[in-house]
């Protein structure tokens, strides 16, 4: 009876493992596995860029050694100045020897001239006595009646008229003289006069504006000593040649501060058309300065990031079919992948979305040649 109770038992265990594998490898076959991906069309992520706050007008004033040496800096360093401002005042000693001298040669002159003037006066006073006597004896002629008389002051006369004409000679060289006396008097205060003007030289702000001041320019020609920065200030930023093509005079963009992490907007005003100087390296990549225009409230020098957004929607090369002299790509909505035709444009290399599909499309990112429209499929997502 037992061994016939086992034996039962023994037949439920193995019919019990026959049903259940006939239910796993027949009745429930393995579920396949989708042969398709899946991404959502976005824009491009923005084009981040380096860029440092720079004030928009700048005034750099070098020490100049042919102005002499610095007699000072009436402005203090982070002052604020106003265009005609004085910013440096020069003392030229050798200017001042050279005024020295001719002061001198200006006094020389002077005496000379004096000189000439008391000899003019001299021979006009003369000139007027002889002239004044020569009336007085043709005078005397006229009213004389005895021809002896007469005759004498006749020759009187004529002595008088000659050595009048001799004194009237004199003068006018005396005239010519002083003439020439005051044209070098002139001429040589002239002289003075710029010699004086080398003497002592001011530098003057020719923008508003804070004025920074660097002891380290009164050793250094190659350093500013003092530099004016306007308070309006811009985002100098560097692109490289790839990325060049991206960027447009009067585009929107913002500015992010690497120290503060606040944003401020801005627009593009001005691109190079001609890469910075290269450091002696031919394999460096060429870069480009652009200029942002904007309210910057942070200081001078700082560091920012330029964030331009590309708004193209950007296509992988394996997404888009060409066929029939049409190209398209398949977009997946609903469970199926719809045949839809695009306009593409290359730009730069990248296939850039001009139109049929918009932001958030799924398109299938792998087609085949076995994919058709409207046919139902299974796909990764890969967003």
């Amino acid at each position: 009876m037992k061994n016939k109770k086992l034996k039962l038992v023994i037949g439920g265990i193995i019919a019990g493992v026959c049903i259940g594998s006939y239910f796993l490898f027949f009745s429930s076959p393995k579920k396949a596995e989708p042969n398709y991906n899946a991404f959502t069309l976005k824009p491009l992520d923005p084009l981040l860029l380096k860029g440092e706050v720079k004030a928009t007008q700048t005034q750099d004033i070098f020490y100049d050694q042919t102005f002499g040496t610095i007699a000072d800096i009436p402005v203090k360093h982070e002052q604020e100045v106003k265009n005609g401002d004085v910013l440096l005042n020069y003392l030229n000693g050798e200017a001042q020897n050279r005024a020295d001298q001719q002061q001198r040669i200006v006094n020389k002159s002077s005496l000379s001239a004096q000189q000439a003037a008391q000899n003019l006066s001299r021979a006009q006073t003369r000139y007027n006595e002889a002239q004044t006597s020569l009336n007085q004896m043709k005078a005397d002629f006229n009213r004389e009646t005895d021809p002896e008389k007469k005759e004498e002051l006749k020759g009187k006369i004529d002595q008088q008229k000659t050595e009048a004409t001799s004194i009237n000679n004199e003068m006018v060289q005396a005239q010519q003289a002083l003439d020439l006396a005051y044209t070098e008097v002139n001429d040589e205060a002239a002289a003075l006069e710029s010699e004086q003007g080398k003497v002592t030289s001011t530098v003057k702000a020719t923008i508003d504006g804070v004025a920074m001041v660097n002891e380290a320019g009164k050793k250094s020609l190659e350093q500013p000593l003092v530099q004016v920065l306007s308070k309006s200030k811009q985002t100098k930023g560097i692109v490289t040649e790839y990325d060049l093509a991206k960027l447009k005079v009067g585009q929107e963009v913002s500015v992010t501060s690497i120290g503060s992490n606040q944003t401020a907007q801005g627009k593009i005003s001005r691109i190079d058309q001609l890469p910075k100087s290269k450091n002696g390296n031919d394999s460096e990549i060429p870069t480009y300065e652009f200029i942002v225009d904007g309210e910057f409230p942070w200081a001078y020098g700082s560091s920012v990031q330029v964030s331009l957004p590309q708004p193209q929607l950007v296509l992988p090369e394996k997404t888009i079919v060409t066929k029939d002299n049409k190209t398209f790509v398949y977009v997946y909505k609903n469970g199926r992948a719809v045949k839809t035709d695009v306009k593409i444009a290359d730009m730069n290399g990248a296939k850039i979305v001009e139109s049929g599909i918009s932001k958030g499309t799924k398109i299938i990112g792998n087609p085949d040649d076995g994919l058709t429209d409207n046919a139902e499929v299974q796909v990764r997502e890969n967003d």
